[in-house]
């Protein structure tokens, strides 16, 4: 009966994509668009990743715009009007708040300064990028969800670009939830919606790392990075290529801004994991019994600046109103998340503008030099950058804000009136750790502090536990010469050390006469590889996620409000060290143990079955792609991909963190791409982008890449001319129309062979 039920589904899912042909964008054959100078020619491989060769960078720029809003419009609708705080106008009542916070932050005004000061070069990048975006909008059709909600969107413009690059800087800035949490004052009540949101980005971890040539069997160095955001369909990332000019780079991008974020040129390559530095603090305000606008400050009333925001929401006559108050401090978060006491957020205010110019310096870099030169103006979010290039250099550094603290150490609220816990500026970029070529012959990041410990500042952080850190170190010191095809292993390494230290600690008990005796022997020979067929694997995962969230149970039991689920279950998972300690420093450590094997048992029978036989961590633990409009019942069949059985944890480096959802674990956190470079050979380099490089569930490419990505399998990273000739399956030529945008400045040197 299921095999008959998924040929039935497997069927109409053909009926329906067949039936949404018509939204497809045109890839190949020629196309006239005014604003075009020249022509450009996009190549795409059988994975639908284009490479965009151009005669001049302002048309490169113009056709990168064209072409994700050719795959990605659905979402980059979402993201700018998430980060402008006009989500509701689209989607209704259900993601009100989410306006509100960001209308709080100024989102929208910190997006519309950054143009303003921007250099004339950004500028005219970012006209040339939204131009192509507007392009599509005249000619290109409207994906099914923008027709379904029957939406014509907007012209784009420079601020829309800048808007989803906050939105992004938030989802990796989660310091003000911790603070908030560690607050007894400051309660956090449940959120009037049963909508976990828009596809934000939980700062949950990532991986890089290179080795030198003398560490690396084809004697040139190697990089492989692979950044672990919240998953969902379509993914963060779009892979493609651009030439032009001075750019010859390729990589992962993000729709709805220029640029390659992750990847490499002609001459380097790079990775990055979020930093996680703490960028935010809260500072408990005193206001005037009888005036909420006076706070106190230094010994005297100050008047707190006040705005009103007038929020439209879909279904409603009348637009929300919502009073913002700004402290010296910042924004009174708490006048949207609620709570016991009213909380001011300083941040270190995302610079979009600095940060599209650090990219771009990046992608055309050429030595160590060029590139710290392009991460000097890192803004919010800091990152972890790991460097290789072909005269097999390896380097790391920390790029991005580190606040300087006077008086606290910015883990929890402090008070506000008596200014004694001020910001003295930041660390300067050259005192920021980065090392070139160390002894070792390695360098990694896994959202651990700084790289190298001894670093003379102090610099705080929402770090990850450690256990992905180390087992980089491990495995890349326990080979010799590594291969692009040892990096995949490790990107696929499913060890947890938490969960093998709970199996031995459990294997040693004396269990109640509810566990059956043959899973005591699978625990203690258990190898620690949390792989989806793994019974063992299944008990201890479980019993390590009921250990944390027993030993978090204040944060586990605080309502979310504004807060993905996801990022709440990852600050839990930090507590996996002292969980484990204390339960081992118990005096009654074997009668705790026993229960919670016992416990672990019996949620493995309800869940799985009573037979044992059946139980595997994969059955338990599943991998889900949601799309957002999936939440409506009708579509979801249609949009989500959901239920892929998968091993790994928050701790594995195959990353796989999830959260209880119906009868299975969710996973909401793990790579969402992929890639390994060899600076020696760039044709040898491979990557992944998952679930597939469109947004559009009539294209094949919607979820092509979901069987790679399930068994750890790359494509070819096509890099330069040559390459993507040769992988080429489609071709679309872009020629000028009747009008041609002058350029804001002289056009870059021609270069049309690519």
């Amino acid at each position: 009966m299921n095999s008959i039920r998924k040929l039935a589904a497997g069927f109409l899912e053909r009926l329906i994509r067949l039936a949404l042909r018509p939204t497809l964008p045109q890839t190949s054959g020629e196309l006239r668009l005014d604003g075009l100078e020249g022509e450009v020619e996009v190549l795409r491989d059988r994975w639908g990743v284009p490479q965009i060769f151009a005669g001049n960078e302002r048309d490169l720029f113009f056709a990168q715009g064209y072409v994700h809003a050719q795959d990605r419009l659905f979402q980059m609708e979402i993201q700018r009007r998430t980060g402008m705080g006009r989500l509701a106008e689209l989607l209704g009542e259900d993601v009100l708040e989410f306006d509100l916070l960001f209308r709080t932050l100024n989102l929208p005004g910190i997006a519309h300064a950054a143009v303003d000061r921007a250099s004339r070069e950004i500028l005219e990048i970012l006209h040339s990028y939204t131009a192509g975006i507007n392009a599509y909008l005249k000619t290109g059709p409207l994906p099914p969800e923008l027709r379904l909600l029957r939406h014509e969107p907007e012209p784009w413009a420079p601020p829309d670009v800048a808007a989803w690059s906050l939105v992004m800087a938030w989802g990796l800035s989660t310091n003000w939830y911790s603070e908030m949490l560690r607050s007894p004052g400051a309660a956090v009540p449940e959120s009037r919606s049963s909508w976990s949101g828009p596809q934000t980005v939980p700062g949950g971890g990532s991986n890089n790392w290179a080795v030198a040539p003398s560490r690396s069997a084809s004697d040139s160095a190697l990089l492989a990075s692979d950044p672990h955001l919240r998953l969902g369909i379509p993914g963060f990332w779009y892979e493609l290529g651009l030439y032009a000019g001075r750019y010859r780079v390729v990589g992962a991008t993000l729709p709805g801004a220029p640029g390659v974020l992750i990847g490499h040129n002609r001459e380097i390559a790079w990775g990055v994991t979020a930093a996680l530095t703490d960028v935010q603090d809260l500072y408990i305000e005193r206001f005037h019994p009888d005036d909420p606008v006076l706070y106190s400050f230094r010994g005297e009333w100050r008047k707190a600046e006040v705005r009103q925001e007038e929020v439209k929401v879909r279904g409603r006559r009348e637009p929300v109103s919502h009073r913002v108050r700004t402290t010296v401090h910042g924004p009174v978060i708490t006048d949207v998340t609620g709570g016991g006491e009213e909380l001011a957020l300083r941040w270190a205010t995302p610079e979009p503008d600095r940060m599209l110019e650090s990219v771009l310096a990046l992608n055309r870099a050429g030595s160590w030099r060029e590139f710290l030169h392009a991460l000097r103006h890192w803004s919010v979010p800091g990152q972890n950058f790991v460097y290789a290039d072909r005269r097999g250099n390896i380097g790391y550094a920390l790029a991005g804000p580190v606040p300087k603290r006077s008086g606290h150490l910015g883990d929890r609220p402090v008070p506000g009136s008596g200014g004694r816990c001020e910001w003295e500026g930041y660390v300067p970029f050259d005192r920021l750790p980065k090392v070139l070529n160390p002894g070792s012959g390695h360098v990694s990041s896994a959202n651990n502090p700084p790289y190298p410990g001894n670093h003379p500042d102090y610099i705080p952080g929402e770090y990850d536990p450690g256990y992905r850190a180390r087992r980089i170190r491990r495995l890349l010191e326990g080979t010799d010469r590594h291969t692009l095809e040892s990096f995949r292993r490790m990107q696929a390494d499913l060890y947890s050390e938490p969960a093998h230290r709970l199996a031995g600690m459990l294997a040693r008990i004396e269990p109640a006469e509810d566990v059956p005796p043959a899973l005591m022997r699978e625990l203690e020979s258990w190898d620690g590889h949390l792989t989806a067929g793994s019974r063992a694997g299944a008990v201890a995962g479980l019993a390590l996620q009921r250990l944390i969230h027993r030993a978090g149970s204040g944060l586990a039991a605080r309502p979310v409000r504004l807060i993905d689920p996801a990022v709440r279950n990852l600050l839990l998972a930090r507590t996996a060290p002292q969980a484990l300690r204390e339960l081992k420093e118990r005096p009654d450590a074997n009668e705790a143990l026993r229960e919670l094997l016992s416990d672990t048992v019996s949620e493995l029978r309800q869940r799985l079955g009573a037979d044992p036989g059946r139980w595997r961590w994969g059955a338990l633990h599943r991998a889900d792609f949601p799309h957002t409009l999936g939440v409506v019942k009708p579509l979801g069949s249609l949009l989500n991909r959901t239920g892929y059985p998968v091993g790994g944890d928050a701790f594995t480096l195959w990353q796989a963190a999830s959260v209880p959802e119906g009868d299975h674990y969710a996973v909401t956190t793990a790579p969402t791409y992929r890639q390994l470079i060899d600076t020696g050979d760039w044709e040898n380099s491979r990557s992944l982008v998952v679930p597939g490089q469109s947004g559009n569930v009539a294209s094949p490419h919607y979820d092509d890449a979901l069987p790679f990505w399930l068994t750890a399998r790359y494509r070819p990273m096509v890099f330069e001319r040559r390459m993507a000739e040769l992988a080429t399956r489609e071709r679309l030529v872009l020629k000028p129309g009747e009008r041609a945008t002058p350029p804001l400045s002289a056009p870059a040197s021609r270069d049309p062979s690519g």
